[in-house]
């Protein structure tokens, strides 16, 4: 027999193995697992999206994932889907087979899983993930396709830069010296860059460096996920669209939450859940146990930023349940509506900016270096 136990060192791994009544039992430690990035975008939401089929059509979840990993492509996806299957088989609920494949899997997924199925809307609840996924996709595409151009420009202005601080600056500043002319701010930086040039692009060199060991670290780590939830949040119009569409996400949940008859404590967690954020599961959290302790959603929405802060307004002033449902629905259309308006906003000034930037650093660049000449050439015809 061979296995493996999860156990503080060999002595104890030992101890538990004698306990089960094995005996000649020889205990090595494991190797630690590779870290494994979760499935693409494209691949992940393809699945979500038959899992929530799946789960409408009445047919037995096991027998769906393995009819269903036949038709993929993808040996990634395909050996995920069957993995899910085998832990169905076993008798595993749902959620605790996808929470098991949290190496392909995002990492939050199986709490999603928990509240559709606690709300009895499992196949809604992945749609709205999807949804929303499909639209953060999409504005990421949004923003690569956006900063493109610009981006290969601002490249090739970089190249351009180093060139003129390597061999152009020096011979004008020999010039400037020799006729000791009065140096714009501008000039006078471009000469000091083109003094530092090397230990300016070692700097660039380590900020790249830092950005992608950043990156690397939100994906490792649960608290690295949630510093770069907050980073993202915090930026100025990619922010807006972010939490909205996550708020979105939230206020429907929270409808089926209501439409099932739910507590409001457990509504709010399981909605939270199902919005896939550690953040706004935190907030909601935090809200739910002021409601428990017998304040009102009201007092404790009112400096929540992932919980929509309308929202202890929207269910004091709903007499009945179906009314909530229907306000809350109408408020999670509300701010799909801003989110999609912030991505065309940026789908058409985000081009231009990027190009404008750019040219306006070149021709500063440009106009550094030649500006003396101006002050030389009138000099000398006076």
């Amino acid at each position: 027999m061979r296995g493996t136990i999860e156990s503080a060192d060999e002595p104890a791994a030992l101890d538990l193995l004698r306990g089960m009544g094995l005996q000649d039992v020889a205990v090595t430690r494991a190797r630690t697992p590779a870290l494994r990035r979760p499935l693409g975008a494209d691949d992940f939401i393809f699945f979500n999206e038959q899992l929530a089929a799946l789960a409408s059509s009445g047919i037995a979840l096991e027998q769906g994932l393995r009819h269903l990993a036949k038709d993929i492509d993808s040996p990634r996806l395909r050996h995920t889907i069957d993995d899910v299957a085998a832990q169905l088989e076993r008798g595993a609920p749902l959620d605790e087979a996808v929470a098991r494949e949290a190496g392909n899997l995002p990492p939050l997924y199986g709490r999603v899983i928990r509240a559709g199925l606690a709300g009895g809307h499992l196949s809604s609840t992945l749609l709205n993930l999807s949804n929303h996924l499909r639209f953060l996709t999409h504005t990421r595409r949004l923003i690569v396709q956006a900063l493109a151009y610009p981006g290969m420009v601002c490249l090739l202005a970089g190249g351009i830069l180093c060139a003129i601080l390597i061999w152009v600056v020096p011979s004008f500043e020999d010039i400037y010296l020799d006729f000791d002319v009065q140096l714009p701010r501008m000039t006078s930086l471009l000469i000091l860059m083109s003094h530092y040039l090397p230990e300016i692009l070692v700097v660039l060199g380590v900020a790249a460096a830092a950005v992608v060991l950043f990156y690397l670290f939100t994906l490792a780590t649960a608290g690295g996920r949630a510093l770069r939830e907050r980073v993202v949040v915090g930026l100025p119009l990619l922010g807006r669209l972010v939490l909205d569409s996550m708020r979105a996400r939230f206020l429907r949940g929270l409808a089926h939450g209501v439409q099932a008859g739910l507590p409001l404590p457990e509504a709010l967690r399981l909605s939270a859940e199902a919005m896939g954020s550690s953040a706004g599961l935190s907030e909601a959290e935090a809200v739910a146990r002021v409601v428990e302790s017998g304040g009102t959603v009201m007092d404790a929405t009112r400096k929540t930023k992932f919980v929509p802060p309308i929202l202890g307004y929207v269910l004091q002033v709903c007499a009945t349940p179906a009314d909530a449902e229907q306000a809350l629905i109408q408020l999670a259309e509300g701010y799909s509506s801003r989110a999609e308006h912030a991505q065309l906003v940026m789908r058409t000034w985000l081009p231009p900016a990027a190009i404008f930037v750019v040219g306006a650093f070149i021709a500063l660049s440009i106009l550094g270096v030649f500006l003396p000449l101006v002050s030389l050439v009138e000099s000398v015809s006076g």
